[in-house]
C-alpha cells in the first residue's frame, strides 16, 4: 500500500509526538562569522555500549571506539557549522566550558518516508 501525503503527515505527527517527555537538551556550539554561537538542541539521547579497551577483538587488535551516544532529533534540526555539542541545558560559554563535550561523527536521516522522519546523530565524547 503506497504512502500518500495524508499518511505521510500522520507518520510525521506520530514521530514528533513520541518525543514528548523523552527529550534532553544539548548545546550545539556553532562556528560562524569568525565567532562561536550557542543554540539548544532537543533530542532523545541514548548511550551506546561501552567496550572494555583491555579485551581484544577477533583480529587481535584493541576494539575501535566508534561512538558514545546516539542522538535522535526531529527532521528540521540544523547541524550546519556545528563544531561540537555540550551536555548542558544552558546556552552560554560558562556552562559549555564545564560540561562534557561530544564531537559530531555523522548525521543521517532515517525513517519510513523518503528523506526520513527524523535524524540520527552519532556522537563521540571529547577527552
Amino acid at each position: 500500500m503506497p504512502l500518500d501525503s495524508r499518511k505521510a503527515q500522520h507518520l510525521l505527527q506520530l514521530i514528533n509526538r513520541s518525543y514528548v517527555g523523552r527529550q534532553r537538551s544539548l548545546v550545539a556550539v556553532v562556528l560562524g562569522a569568525g565567532g562561536y554561537s550557542y543554540r539548544l538542541v532537543q533530542g532523545i539521547v541514548r548511550p551506546l555500549r561501552c567496550s572494555d579497551p583491555q579485551i581484544y577483538d577477533s583480529s587481535g587488535q584493541p576494539p575501535r571506539h566508534e561512538a558514545d551516544l546516539l542522538l535522535v532529533v526531529p527532521l528540521g534540526t540544523d547541524f550546519t557549522g556545528v563544531v561540537y555539542l555540550a551536555d548542558c541545558a544552558v546556552a552560554n560559554a560558562g556552562a559549555v566550558a564545564a560540561a562534557p563535550k561530544y564531537e559530531l561523527i555523522e548525521v543521517v536521516p532515517i525513517g519510513l518516508l523518503p528523506g526520513g522522519t527524523h535524524l540520527r546523530a552519532l556522537l563521540r565524547r571529547l577527552r
